[in-house]
């Protein structure tokens, strides 16, 4: 699967303890209308959970200069309670986090859940919508970052 290029966002959430991010690659748009898309989440990931308790996340489509942002919410951090400490971001309609710098960020209620063996995907439809700024998508492709040629 390292053969196929994908584009990198940041999935994000609002559970009891603030506000949760992850990195994902695993996102795609099902319909226009309705607006939904989808993304996969591992049973694992803190994202899970609180997607499945609140039923909204949020997506930020990266640009190619956000690779630290990438970087930073695809590790596991020791203090998950401070994850969003000096990333700069604004709030949804909703309240779920919009990364700045995005090239554009989705809020979403889950209409939606799929069981896929360790993972679930999740369909959500688009409330809300923030268009960001131009330039290059990061996009992940054999284990790199890269931006498009």
């Amino acid at each position: 699967m390292g053969n196929w290029a994908t584009g990198v966002t940041v999935v994000t959430s609002q559970g009891p303890r603030g506000p949760h991010g992850m990195t994902a690659n695993a996102f795609l748009s099902v319909s226009l209308e309705p607006p939904l898309v989808l993304i996969s989440v591992g049973h694992t990931n803190e994202s899970h959970a609180i997607i499945k308790g609140s039923r909204r996340f949020a997506v930020s489509l990266l640009s190619d200069a956000q690779e630290p942002l990438a970087v930073t919410f695809a590790t596991r951090r020791p203090d998950p309670e401070n994850a969003f400490l000096g990333v700069p971001y604004t709030l949804s309609p909703a309240g779920l986090p919009w990364l700045q710098g995005a090239l554009g960020c989705l809020e979403c209620e889950l209409q939606a859940e799929v069981e896929a063996q360790d993972h679930t995907l999740f369909l959500g439809r688009v409330c809300a919508l923030r268009e960001g700024g131009a330039g290059p998508a990061l996009i992940y492709f054999r284990s790199s970052y890269t931006a498009p040629r």
